[in-house]
This record gives structure tokens, sequence and C-alpha cells, in this order.
């Protein structure tokens, strides 16, 4: 895609994490961007460094041209579509379909993104070993719960909404290729199943889960 500006993004990475969304979007928009990865395993997000750029520790946050520098992915994704709303790629604030996008976006960043955080990291949540594997349990059901409700909540055929793809396809899938048992997820939820393969097919996503997978 033609870029839209010559000063890139910079954006705070980690493979497998929340800037997954983030970076098939710039892709999607032909925005020109760097990554700076982030080794949270090493506790590089609790570092002085990284806490001054984002001060809450958690990855991704995006670097703006102008300096500006955010976290929380669907705040990226929003500010993302409000620089560059002519790309189509979040409805804009007068348009039809932006109620229902931001409903689902927040839904998809509230609910099931951190669900996830509960399910691979239990020990966040209590410190009793003991209690562990139920929590992982509970965040499994809800997980598949809340995979219900977005694939009821699909309207269009194959994206989210009539009117074509949008962010919340990117961010939908993002949530499919966290789960760890996909087929199992996607083959009761044939709206979500044909969604995720829609966008998967995509040659943005295809070179942006290359990196994550690596």
């Amino acid at each position: 895609m033609a870029q839209l500006e010559s000063v890139e993004y910079s954006l705070f990475w980690e493979a497998m994490s929340g800037a997954l969304v983030v970076e098939v979007l710039l892709e999607e928009m032909g925005l020109p961007y760097s990554l700076k990865p982030v080794d949270m395993a090493a506790g590089e997000h609790r570092s002085k460094a990284y806490l001054k750029i984002n001060p809450t520790g958690q990855v991704p946050a995006l670097s703006f041209p102008d300096g500006t520098i955010i976290g929380e992915s669907a705040a990226i994704v929003l500010s993302l579509g409000d620089r560059h709303p002519e790309t189509g790629y979040i409805p804009r604030p007068n348009g039809r379909e932006r109620p229902v996008f931001l409903r689902w976006l927040i839904f998809m960043a509230a609910s099931p993104y951190m669900t996830f955080v509960q399910l691979n990291h239990p020990e966040r949540f209590i410190d009793d070993t003991a209690a562990h594997d139920a929590l992982v349990d509970n965040a499994r059901c809800r997980l598949l719960t809340q995979f219900d409700a977005i694939d009821s909540a699909i309207s269009g055929s194959p994206f989210f909404l009539p009117s074509g793809v949008t962010a919340l396809d990117f961010y939908a899938f993002m949530l499919v290729i966290f789960f760890p048992e996909r087929e199992r997820l996607l083959v009761d939820r044939p709206k979500l199943h044909d969604l995720f393969i829609a966008v998967s097919e995509r040659q943005t996503v295809q070179k942006v889960i290359q990196m994550h997978k690596a």
C-alpha cells in the first residue's frame, strides 16, 4: 500500500501480545513504522526506561510521529483511525456503524483480552498456587462464552460489519490466535470461523503473523 506519511511510528512490541493488532493495522494503512522489542520475560516492561514510555508497564505502546506515546490496544486503534480516517478501517465518528464498532472493540479489549491475562498468568490474580488451575479453568470457560458473544454479533459476511473489513476483524483475529485450542473454538462458531479465514488470507496479516510465530 502507498505510505501516507514519511515520519515513522514506533511500536513497542512483543510477540503474541496486543501489539499484533496494531502491527496489522499499521501494515494495512500503509504507514511507516519500526518495532521496538520489549522483553517482558526479562522484566524490561518494569524497567525505569520503559515506565517512562508507558507508565502502566504494558505492551503495546505506540509512539506517534509527533512524539505522542499511548498504550492500550483499543486506544491505539481508535487514535490511528482518527489520524487516518481516509483508510476506512475505523468508522468515522458520525458514521452509521460507529456505535457498533465502538461497542465490540471495547468489549474485545475489556473482556476476552483481559481474560487471556487470567488464562496465561493466574499468578497475577492470586498467590496461592493451589488455586491457579481453577483460575485457568474459569478463564477458559469465560473465553468460550465471550467468543460466543462475538460470533453472534458478527453481522457481515465474512467480516464483522456489513460494510467490509475494519479493525474489528483484526482484533477478533488476534483473540482467536491467542486461544490455545483454535480449531475447537472455531468449529462451533461458523461466523467467527469465516472471519478468521478471511483475515488470515490477507497479505499484511501473513507478513505480521510470521513475526509473531518466529
